[in-house]
């Protein structure tokens, strides 16, 4: 889901409805507007959420629950919805929605994340979401500041699954597709050849009407069907969904991590942080996430050492102090553990590339 699909227009509202089937946003650079964009967030409110790769068998109803946290609606002359965004910044919260997206980020910077997945994300960045996938986007911090003149831009695509009916859809012919759809319920990152031929492809699509967004729909589709250049994002183990009630909690821990990774945290004050006790905060977080606190805090950590590694040219000793790590063997074990080669490895391949 890109920007403003969760962000609600009223403090009472917790629910954004995109009700269109092709809409552009400006610009927006302003102070006063970029201070608009900021408070809107603070008002955000939702009771339930999901964290998992997909509801329970059979609770496929999104209005089944106490709370949906995003809702994106088709207009009636259009069966699936074509988006571009051009704004200040992109932070929305947990969240998840029935429909498929794909999403390329035309500009702009950040991470994503995708059910128990963290992926740095730049300009020409195209991921396929499943249904009902838990994901999250946020800009890099120099976004978020009052007089920044960042901004990001943004084509975000939402199609059900059999938008073009059962019968279509069940096709022998459109095997591939259902079994895409299955892979895209952990969420996919698109690369090499497939992303350069998908990005014309979408810009197309923006500007395109009647049948031909079908066909240009279907065509993207069969590209990434038959690509070897897809990467899973989230876990296997991440397909059990788990209910969260209260949903707050876990996007104030998410904040208050992204506030302060780069320094030292503990259980006790990240708890305090959000009134729970130290043992009440470690077993929220698992249950919530499938994972320990001290992973999700590695994992935010190693995922900025990435973004300085790529972006500043530092030395790997002073990533390693910058991105929140107090010794220079732990960082390169962990970077090694989770990006699967060590740091000097991955600078190499990136600027070789």
């Amino acid at each position: 889901m890109t920007p403003t699909e969760s962000t609600p227009s009223t403090p009472s509202t917790p629910v954004n409805t995109v009700n269109t089937c092709q809409h552009r946003s400006t610009p927006v650079n302003t102070s006063q507007h970029r201070q608009h964009y900021l408070q809107l967030n603070i008002y955000y409110k939702a009771n339930d959420i999901y964290i998992g790769m997909a509801l329970p068998k059979g609770y496929n109803q999104l209005n089944n629950l106490k709370a949906i946290l995003c809702k994106v609606d088709v207009a009636k002359d259009c069966s699936f919805s074509v988006r571009e965004d051009i704004l200040p910044y992109m932070y929305n919260r947990w969240h998840y929605h029935p429909e498929l997206e794909l999403t390329m980020i035309r500009k702009g910077r950040g991470i994503c994340m995708v059910g128990d997945s963290m992926e740095d994300f730049e300009d020409g960045d195209i991921v396929l979401l499943g249904a009902n996938l838990p994901h999250m986007w946020r800009n890099c911090a120099e976004y978020f500041t009052q007089h920044s003149d960042l901004h990001i831009e943004t084509i975000a695509i939402h199609f059900d699954e059999n938008f073009w009916g059962n019968t279509f859809g069940n096709l022998p012919e459109l095997k591939c597709l259902r079994e895409l759809f299955d892979k895209a319920k952990l969420g996919l990152k698109i690369k090499g050849q497939t992303r350069e031929a998908l990005q014309h492809k979408i810009e197309q699509t923006l500007q395109a009407s009647g049948i031909k967004r079908i066909e240009y729909l279907l065509h993207m589709l069969e590209l990434i069907a038959s690509s070897d250049s897809c990467v899973t994002l989230s876990s296997t183990g991440f397909a059990k969904a788990v209910y969260v009630n209260n949903s707050d909690k876990i996007n104030d821990i998410f904040n208050y991590t992204f506030a302060n990774f780069k320094r030292k945290l503990t259980i006790n004050e990240i708890a305090a942080a959000v009134n729970l006790s130290p043992h009440s905060f470690c077993r929220y977080f698992k249950t919530r996430t499938l994972k320990t606190y001290w992973q999700f805090l590695t994992e935010v950590r190693v995922g900025y050492a990435c973004k300085l590694l790529i972006q500043n040219r530092m030395s790997i000793s002073r990533v390693c102090y910058e991105s929140g790590f107090h010794n220079l063997s732990n960082f390169n074990r962990c970077f090694k553990f989770i990006i699967k080669k060590s740091p000097l490895q991955y600078f190499k391949e990136y600027s070789n590339s």
